[in-house]
C-alpha cells in the first residue's frame, strides 16, 4: 500500500471499492413450466422445459484500456518529493522499488529491483544485489549508481513537505527528520531554499559526503550498499514505498536535477512542486510509462512493452507485457458525473464516497467479502447480471482528522479564511486556536456518531489516541472527546480571548472558513456537521465550508493559512511511530504550528518509543503520550 496524507481515495488504497466485474456470467438454470397447446382444436397441457436468456456478461467497454473516474488528482510525479496518494498510485505503476510487499503480507517482501539482499550481523548494513538488464523507459539500462543517487538525491533533497524524513531518521539517527540539521542541528535551515544556499560550504560538503558514503553504489559487483545509524526494524518497509524508487540519473541531470556533486546539492533543498522539473514528466522502469498529464483533467499510462519482467509471479503477459495498453485517470469531481460514467460503462472503477453507496449499490452484480478470520477475501457471490464487482470489508490503515492551526499564516494582503482576522464578531484572530478553550470547546463540538453513521455509514469508529486500533500504543479506555454541547458552551465561555472592547468571545462570536479537498464529500460532511454544532451551540459563530482542489489543499495546509484542515493519513509502516512522528513534530505538527515547548516535551518519549524493542513498555511510553496529547487538544 501507499502512504501519507490522504487525498481520500486511491486505486491502491480504498476500503470498499467498487470494480468493474470480470467474473463468468452465472449458468442459466433450466425451468419447467405448463403451457397451455391447442391440439386438434382441443386445449391440452404441456410440459415444457425452458431454458431462460443468459445473464448480462460483465465485460469492460474497452478491455485493453482501464478507466477510474476519481476525485483529485498528483500534486507531482516526482518520487523524491511526491507525498500524497494521488501521486503515489500513478507512481508505483511507473517507477520502480528494489523490494516490493508480498501481495497482503505486510511483514514479507520480494525482490523487484534488487534480486537479492543480504543484512549484516549487527542489522545496521543492507547489501542489495542490482537486477541486471532492465532499462528505463527511455532505454537507459538500470545500474547500482542510478540507484544509489536516486537515495542521495530525495535525502538531500530533503525538505518537510516530502516523505524524506522516513528515511532520514533510520540513516542518520533516532529524532532526526530532515538533511538540513546534518548542517544546522538547530533547525535553522529547515524548508529555506536561499539560507541554505548561503550556508557554510565546509559544513555543506560534509553533509553530502555523509549522505554518500552511507549509500554506495558498485557498478563492477552490481551492489549497492546501505549502512544505518542504528538497527531499523521496519527499513524493508520503508524502501518499498515510491520514495525508494530508482530514477535514471543521466535523464534527471539532462532535465536540470541535482547533477550528482557536492559542491551543488543545495541548490535543489527543499523543492517545491509548482518549481520542481519533475512533476510533470516520469522516467521509470515499471510496467506502465506517463503518456501525457493534463492536469485538471486526466492522467494516462500506456504500456511499457519493453518491461523486464517475464516471471510466473508477474500477472502480465507471457512476454512481461502488461494485459492492459493503457490506464486512464479521469479528474471527475462531481459524484454524479462519476456514477453517470459507472452505468455508460465509460469507467471501470470510481471513488464513491460513503454517502454515496446506496447509489452505487444497485449496480453491484457481485460481491466479495473480507473474511478477517482467514485474512483473505472470501469466494465471491453473484448477486445479479449487473455490471459491477464490489470488494467490501477490508480493514484499512487510515483516518480522518479536523486539525487546528495554533498561529494561523495571515499574508500581507489578508486571509479571507479567517475574516478580518480580529475577534469582532467578523472574523478570527491568528492565534486562535491557541486558546485551549477554544480547542478542547470544538472537540466538544462535534457529533462522532452522527458523522460514523450518516458519511460512513457506519463503517467506521472513533478513535481514541494518535495510534490506530489493534496496535501498540492503543486503548479503547483512553480518555478521549465525545459530544457534548454544555461542555462546549462552557469551554467557549472559558476562554480569555477578548474583543478590543473588552466583549468576550462566547458574547461577540466568531466567523471563520473551513475548507475540505474538492470532491471528499466525507471531508465536506465533516465540516458541515462541525459547523451545524457550532451554531447550535451559539448563533454567533458563523462557519462557512469551501472546496479547494487537492493541489491547492495542499499547499495552503503547508504556508498555514488554513484555521483548520480536515486531512487523512494513511500509514507508511505498520508501527506506532509512523502516526506519533507526522501528528506531533512531523509533517502536521509542522502544519497546525503546535508549540515548541509541547514538542520538545513530546519529542524524548517519541524518541524512546521507537527505541524499546519490550511492546509492553513500548505501550506504557505510547499512554504517557496520549495523555499529553488529550491535554492539548489539537485534533
Amino acid at each position: 500500500m501507499s502512504n501519507k496524507l490522504w487525498a481520500g481515495m486511491s486505486l491502491f488504497a480504498v476500503a470498499s471499492l467498487i470494480l468493474a466485474a470480470c467474473a463468468p456470467a452465472a449458468v442459466p438454470t433450466p425451468q419447467t413450466i405448463v403451457q397451455t397447446q391447442i391440439v386438434a382444436g382441443t386445449p391440452v397441457e404441456v410440459v415444457v422445459t425452458a431454458t431462460p436468456p443468459p445473464p448480462k456478461a460483465f465485460a469492460a467497454k474497452d478491455p485493453t484500456t482501464f478507466v477510474y473516474a476519481k476525485f483529485g488528482e498528483a500534486e507531482t510525479l516526482d518520487p523524491a518529493l511526491d507525498y500524497e496518494t494521488a501521486g503515489a498510485e500513478i507512481l508505483q505503476s511507473v517507477y520502480e522499488t528494489l523490494v516490493f510487499y508480498n501481495k497482503e503480507n505486510t511483514n514479507d517482501f520480494v525482490p523487484q529491483l534488487a534480486t537479492e539482499w543480504k543484512v549484516s550481523a549487527d542489522s545496521k548494513t543492507y547489501t542489495f544485489t542490482i537486477r541486471k538488464g532492465v532499462k528505463f523507459h527511455n532505454g537507459d539500462e538500470l545500474t547500482p549508481e542510478d540507484v544509489a543517487y536516486s537515495f542521495q538525491r530525495g535525502l538531500l533533497q530533503g525538505g518537510t513537505a516530502s516523505p524524506q524524513f522516513l528515511l532520514v531518521e533510520p540513516f542518520f539517527g533516532i529524532g532526526m527528520d530532515d538533511i538540513s540539521l546534518l548542517v544546522d542541528p538547530e533547525g535553522g535551515l529547515y524548508d529555506d531554499a536561499e539560507k541554505m544556499k548561503a550556508a557554510d560550504p565546509a559544513k555543506l560538503k560534509a553533509a553530502c559526503e555523509q549522505v554518500k558514503s552511507a549509500i554506495v553504489a558498485d557498478n563492477a559487483a552490481g551492489t549497492v550498499t546501505m549502512t544505518l545509524a542504528q538497527p531499523w526494524g521496519p527499513f524493508l518497509a520503508t524502501i518499498a514505498q515510491t520514495w525508494g524508487s530508482a530514477m535514471d540519473k543521466k535523464w534527471v541531470v539532462e532535465n536540470k536535477g541535482w547533477d550528482g556533486s557536492c559542491d551543488t546539492w543545495q541548490n535543489f533543498y527543499a523543492v517545491t512542486s509548482e518549481n520542481d522539473p519533475f512533476t510533470p514528466i516520469a522516467n521509470g522502469t515499471g510496467p506502465f510509462k506517463l503518456d501525457h498529464w493534463t492536469p485538471g483533467q486526466e492522467t494516462v499510462l500506456v504500456r511499457n512493452d519493453a518491461y523486464w519482467r517475464t516471471d510466473a509471479a508477474w500477472e502480465g503477459g507471457p512476454t512481461g507485457q502488461s494485459k492492459l495498453g493503457r490506464v486512464v485517470f479521469k479528474k471527475v469531481d462531481e459524484w454524479g458525473t462519476r456514477l453517470a460514467m459507472l452505468q455508460a460503462g465509460d469507467a471501470d472503477t470510481a471513488d464513491v464516497n460513503r454517502v454515496d453507496v446506496a447509489q452505487a449499490d444497485p449496480l453491484v452484480g457481485e460481491i466479495c467479502k473480507w473474511n478477517n478470520d482467514k485474512g483473505a477475501f472470501d469466494p465471491c457471490e453473484v448477486k445479479s447480471d449487473a455490471p459491477l464487482r464490489l470488494w467490501i470489508g477490508f480493514p484499512q490503515v487510515s483516518r480522518t482528522d479536523v486539525f487546528l492551526n495554533f498561529h494561523i499564516n495571515v499574508p500581507e494582503g489578508g486571509n479571507p479564511l479567517v475574516g478580518s482576522g480580529q475577534l469582532d464578531g467578523n472574523g478570527i484572530p491568528s492565534d486562535f486556536f491557541a486558546d485551549e478553550h477554544v480547542r478542547k470547546a470544538f472537540n466538544y463540538c462535534f457529533d462522532w456518531d452522527t458523522y460514523i453513521k450518516d458519511a460512513l455509514v457506519g463503517e467506521a469508529v472513533q478513535t481514541t489516541s494518535i495510534a490506530i486500533p489493534a496496535m501498540i500504543g492503543y486503548d479503547a479506555k483512553d480518555p478521549h472527546y465525545t459530544f457534548d454541547a454544555k461542555k462546549c458552551e462552557e469551554e467557549f465561555k472559558a476562554s480569555t480571548l477578548k474583543s478590543k472592547d473588552g466583549k468576550s468571545l462566547w458574547d461577540i462570536g466568531f466567523r471563520m472558513q473551513i475548507a475540505y479537498n474538492t470532491g471528499n464529500t466525507v471531508r465536506q460532511t465533516v465540516a458541515e456537521i462541525l459547523a451545524s454544532d457550532l451554531a447550535s451551540v451559539n448563533d454567533k459563530f458563523q462557519v462557512e465550508v469551501i472546496g479547494l482542489p487537492w493541489p491547492t489543499f495542499l499547499r495552503n495546509q503547508r504556508a498555514k493559512t488554513l484555521p483548520l484542515f480536515i486531512s487523512g493519513w494513511l500509514e507508511d509502516i505498520h508501527d506506532p511511530h509512523n502516526w506519533y512522528v507526522p501528528y506531533l513534530t512531523g509533517t502536521y505538527g509542522r502544519r497546525q504550528s503546535l508549540p515548541d515547548d509541547f514538542k520538545a516535551e513530546i519529542q524524548p518519549l517519541i524518541n524512546q518509543g521507537v527505541s524499546e524493542t519490550d511492546p509492553v513498555k513500548r505501550a506504557a511510553i505510547y499512554k504517557q503520550i496520549n495523555e499529553k496529547v488529550y491535554g492539548l487538544a489539537p485534533d
